[in-house]
């Protein structure tokens, strides 16, 4: 390889990643404007990622860093679209629902296009873009503290004719998304902790991110907040010693939430607001009514979803090709599964958790592992985290720099 393209190709590669740091807080504030009532609208952020993904993809070719599982994981994001090109042919898609379809398998593999690029900069090139990654990340979360502060109506994350829930999304399209956002970002913050210590900004990025989590409305944000917290304590410190700093950790934000449930009507008001929404939906629940208020009625979901696989003996569970887009269940697992196939999604999973797998034993390598179970944990049950393009870059830079950390 010759070292001036293999540098032109390193370069490109940082300058692509500072951009799309800077440019897509942006776009997705564009996107979030120009939605209307029934969510549809223009998608700028869409352009933006996808023209991302496709120069990094063209930069880490031609810089020579393209390795044989980055082969292989292309290879399986060819499959699930060759099978759904099968079901156009057959009439059981549209070519509408074929598309929407091709950009759901682009989000899922967009991280691998991402974590392989950014596995080809240096130390020194990751730490440099460390401002733009945290900078994007305080946009996001101050949107959503901005939206709640001020009662912006385009930042609510439950729109309807009545406000039916409390919670803010801030310029993310969707508020799962900007859950598994928040969430993402928290991981990713702890983890500089783990290595750095605690500095000045990284303390302000946890602060201001925990706070837009308890803001979204959420159970997957609130909870996948301390749920990170728990991730970092248990990697650094002893068992014991963890428990007991989490139960601090409960304590404290017990305390604030109660003084602030007391002392602020609006906080009061949202509170009830979100009992009443929870309390209804309990009363009129089918089946079961504690799992359908847990999971947001995804269990319904499923069922209906369910219920017409048995109509085509199950298959699509076997190949994938099944139009997810058409009625999304919003539980990634099976989701992903019904659009590649079961053996195509489990030598997914082997790869993405590979990506959080460290070499080198100690916190770090713990902080991997608990951080994969926690993704794991979140798209099992609230959705939108491996198909989101949003989180995706953000869960590369994480995954990359526990693999290279020792």
């Amino acid at each position: 390889m010759n070292p001036e393209t293999r540098g032109y190709a390193l370069a490109l590669i940082w300058a692509l990643f500072a951009m799309a740091l800077c440019v897509t807080p942006f776009a997705d504030f564009l996107t979030v404007r120009a939605a209307g009532p029934d969510g549809t609208g223009g998608r700028f952020s869409l352009i933006i990622r996808g023209f991302v993904v496709v120069a990094l993809l063209y930069a880490t070719l031609i810089g020579g860093n393209a390795k044989r599982t980055s082969c292989i994981n292309a290879l399986l994001a060819i499959f699930p679209v060759a099978v759904a090109a099968v079901a156009v042919l057959k009439g059981d898609m549209s070519a509408t629902e074929f598309a929407a379809q091709g950009i759901f398998v682009s989000k899922i593999f967009s991280f691998f296009v991402y974590a392989a690029a950014l596995s080809s900069l240096s130390e020194r090139q990751r730490v440099q873009l460390e401002p733009f990654v945290l900078g994007a990340l305080l946009i996001y979360a101050l949107a959503i503290i901005m939206g709640a502060t001020f009662s912006i109506d385009m930042f609510r994350s439950y729109q309807a004719d009545t406000q039916i829930r409390s919670g803010y999304k801030g310029i993310v399209f969707a508020q799962n998304e900007a859950s598994a956002l928040m969430i993402t970002g928290l991981g990713y913050a702890y983890l500089q902790v783990l290595r750095f210590g605690w500095r000045k900004r990284l303390t302000l990025v946890i602060v201001v991110l925990t706070a837009a989590s308890m803001l979204i409305g959420t159970k997957a944000a609130a909870v996948g907040a301390f749920a990170v917290t728990c991730v970092y304590l248990f990697a650094r410190h002893s068992a014991v010693g963890a428990a007991f700093k989490a139960l601090v950790a409960v304590a404290v934000l017990l305390t604030i939430a109660i003084a602030a449930y007391t002392m602020s009507p609006a906080v009061h008001d949202a509170v009830s607001l979100t009992f009443d929404y929870f309390t209804y939906h309990y009363e009129h629940a089918r089946g079961n009514a504690i799992l359908t208020i847990l999971l947001s009625g995804r269990d319904v979901k499923f069922s209906q979803v369910w219920a017409e696989l048995t109509a085509i003996d199950y298959l699509p569970i076997l190949t994938g090709g099944y139009p997810v887009t058409r009625y999304l269940i919003e539980i990634d697992l099976p989701d992903l599964i019904l659009c590649m196939g079961l053996p195509v999604f489990c030598c997914y999973l082997i790869a993405f958790r590979g990506e959080f797998m460290s070499t080198y034993p100690g916190p770090v390598a713990r902080y991997g592992r608990y951080f994969f179970f926690l993704i794991l944990a979140v798209a099992s049950t609230a959705g939108h985290t491996l198909n989101s393009a949003v989180t995706s870059p953000y869960l590369a830079l994480t995954a990359v720099m526990i693999r290279r950390s020792k």
